[in-house]
């Protein structure tokens, strides 16, 4: 199976592959740069998913949890 690197999750701050997408920020990261940003009080409470860089997300709506989310509005934070 060819490896597509340029569809692989990667860590917004240091570009090794994602181990974490934060929900509140839209970003994904690396364990150690999610807790490097997160450990501040003013991100301590944001929600984040476990992901697998290699596995595309399939994150579901909270209105419509038949619907996996296509966009995003940073704004009201739904979709």
């Amino acid at each position: 199976m060819e490896e597509k690197s340029e569809y692989l999750k990667k860590c917004y701050i240091c570009e090794s592959y994602a181990d974490n997408l934060c929900f509140e920020c839209v970003n994904y990261y690396c364990d150690t740069c999610y807790k490097l940003v997160h450990e501040k009080k003013k991100g301590s409470n944001h929600k984040k998913e476990q992901i697998d860089p290699y596995v595309p997300i399939d994150i579901k709506c909270s209105l419509h949890p038949k619907n996996p989310i296509s966009l995003f509005c940073l704004e009201e934070k739904g979709n």
